[in-house]
């Protein structure tokens, strides 16, 4: 008994251990599983409800968020908050500035909660994006604004009538008691965010936000430092004001007070040393609260300070760089010299950025043709050639346009060289110079094209598309260049305006004598094909056959409906003349190996597979149904 006890224990034991592995794993899946749920839940309530098309109607008055007239009205209402946010603490510790107007503050106040009140119906009406589309039912707008959280914590609080304690002795115009006012102020600090955005002096704008956010700070610790005065009484020691404060005007108390919140809050000054434990612990608080002002102000400052002198930054980093290659290969002084003051040229005249990497920066497609237009389109349509051009073959060509600076006695083209560009002066001279670079023939200003004959390929030029003359740069060029790649590529889809370009370009070189009218246009088209890329030839030779294919599949179309007809007619004429018996039993199923057409089955059966399975599912038992 004992030897089969001692058996069977072990065995037990290891099935004990089996079933709590089995159990454990179970309870690591479940738990995993319930994770993996958990996760699927989350993402379905982040994610945004189906596309409505009745959300995106407009059904009443909706604000653009975007619209210069929501911008407005931030600032109307930010008016608002601001004249709560110093007001109410003012009156509540200056009792003569509340007493002697209070009629204007009554008024002020409820023609400044009327604002709210339009604000909260604003709020309900403005616009949002879902699913990249602009939402313009107003009832899903209420319907989404009046269910947030912001509704009832921020806007409805801030627009409770507190003014009912009015009607108790004890609270009666007491300013302090609309306190709930200052809720609103996530609205001033929407219009700060949407002004800064929007404004052409950014850091300008930081620097007056930050002088008010500092003296609204200074304001409040005064109006506080007067009703600490009041709670110890005036005159009990040197930290608080004196006795004969009471019988100042409010115009030199609120100075006075303003003063001594400054020297406090700045700690530059000397103020008197508190006695009490409750001007001890103000004054430790204002300390730390002029902490914290000091290092926000320099951190702002260091930080706009910083970003103005980026680009500098930038730019004598690459002059340093360039120094150091130029002196490890050993460059003479002259060539050294050249290239720094062409850097100095670039940083004064605010040339250092990139305009490519402007214009392919996070801007829409739409938007960067845009942008290009309004700054190259003026350009562009001084050249005399694109004249009476189509307005969409200009905006390509804008987009093609690339900008490039010349410094003082650079050559832009010489005599003899290739001609690959065209060249429009934005700013600066050039000089049409002899050979040897001493007389000076012409001097072309801005606006002046030149170079565009040598890139139009025109057939019969004597000169073919080689430069004519030496071009020189007198100081500090701006000029924009027109590749001929980019030029071809473009009047590939205007055959109309190359016809009149090509023309013009003709009647140019009559001029000058220098057209051969013997030659023809073949010689333009096989450089035209030159131009091309091996990628752009590809894609030309496959829409080539598509068009090939689609008209052969036209064709063979075609002449199916024309055989169909034929055996209509054929079996009609058979049935009229009794040449064919109508009890004769036609199968539907004819061989597919004995086509009406064997020549035709041949030619489509090489053609597609497709087309063929179409032709041999049409017997001539069907044929005849029909």
């Amino acid at each position: 008994m004992n030897t089969e006890e001692q058996i069977t224990k072990p065995s037990n034991s290891k099935l004990k251990k089996i079933r709590q592995r089995i159990f454990h794993s179970g309870l690591k899946l479940k738990t995993k599983d319930d994770q993996q749920t958990g996760l699927l839940h989350e993402q379905n309530k982040t994610i945004e409800a189906p596309i409505r098309n009745e959300d995106f109607e407009a059904t009443g008055f909706v604000m653009d968020p975007q619209n210069y007239f929501y911008h407005y009205w931030l600032g109307i209402i930010s008016f608002a908050v601001t004249y709560n946010l110093l007001l109410i603490p003012a009156r509540y510790a200056f009792h003569d500035l509340d007493r002697k107007l209070k009629i204007l503050w009554i008024s002020l106040d409820y023609i400044f909660d009327s604002i709210y009140l339009i604000d909260i119906f604003i709020q309900s009406r403005t616009g949002y994006f879902s699913h990249g589309l602009f939402v313009r039912n107003h009832h899903v707008l209420s319907r989404k604004y009046f269910s947030t959280r912001q509704f009832y914590v921020r806007d409805l609080l801030s627009i409770l009538p507190t003014d009912v304690f009015y009607f108790f002795s004890k609270y009666r115009f007491i300013s302090i008691i609309r306190s709930n006012r200052l809720l609103r102020i996530h609205r001033l600090s929407e219009f700060q965010e949407l002004t800064e955005s929007r404004t052409r002096f950014p850091n300008a704008f930081r620097i007056c936000c930050l002088i008010c956010l500092t003296l609204t700070l200074i304001h409040w610790n005064c109006c506080a430092y007067v009703l600490i005065c009041e709670h110890l009484g005036f005159g009990t020691d040197r930290w608080v004001l004196p006795a004969t404060a009471k019988n100042e005007t409010v115009a030199m108390l609120y100075t006075y007070c303003f003063y001594w919140s400054t020297l406090l809050l700045s700690t530059i000054g000397d103020v008197p040393l508190p006695t009490k434990r409750e001007e001890y612990i103000f004054v430790l608080f204002d300390y730390m609260i002029g902490i914290l002002i000091f290092a926000t102000i320099i951190g702002n400052l260091g930080t706009m300070i910083s970003s103005q002198n980026q680009s500098r930054q930038q730019v004598r980093e690459k002059m340093d760089e360039i120094k150091r290659y130029m002196k490890f290969r050993c460059v003479n002084r002259k060539l050294e010299q050249k290239v720094i003051k062409w850097l100095d040229y670039l940083y004064t005249n605010r040339q250092v950025l990139s305009e490519e990497m402007v214009l392919n920066s996070d801007l829409s497609v739409e938007l960067r043709k845009d942008l290009a237009i309004k700054v190259h389109l003026e350009s562009l349509q001084q050249v005399s050639l694109f004249h009476d051009c189509e307005p969409n073959l200009l905006i390509e060509l804008v987009t093609k346009l690339k900008p490039t600076f010349f410094g003082p006695g650079d050559y832009v083209c010489q005599k003899g060289d290739i001609g690959k560009e065209m060249y429009i002066i934005k700013r600066g001279q050039l000089g049409v110079v002899s050979d040897d670079g001493r007389t000076t023939f012409v001097v072309l200003k801005e606006g002046s094209v030149f170079g565009e004959i040598s890139i139009l390929n025109i057939p019969g030029s004597k000169n073919g598309n080689r430069r004519t003359a030496n071009v020189r740069s007198l100081g500090y060029s701006d000029l924009y260049t027109l590749r001929k790649e980019d030029l071809w590529h473009v009047l590939d889809n205007y055959p109309e305006s190359l016809s009149k370009i090509i023309e013009k370009g003709k009647s140019i070189l009559r001029k000058d004598n220098l057209l051969d009218e013997t030659l023809t246009d073949t010689k333009r088209h096989i450089e035209q094909e030159q131009l091309l890329s091996i990628q752009n030839r590809i894609k030309k030779l496959v829409d080539m056959e598509k068009l090939l294919n689609d008209r052969v599949t036209i064709f063979f179309d075609g002449y199916i409906e024309s055989i169909k007809q034929y055996k209509k007619q054929l079996s009609k004429m058979e049935y009229h003349f009794e040449a064919r018996k109508p009890s004769i039993a036609i199968t539907k199923s004819a061989p597919v190996s004995t086509p009406a057409v064997p020549f035709f089955l041949n030619q489509w059966r090489r053609h597609t597979e497709a087309n063929l399975q179409r032709f041999i599912s049409a017997p001539s038992a069907q044929l005849d149904e029909e």
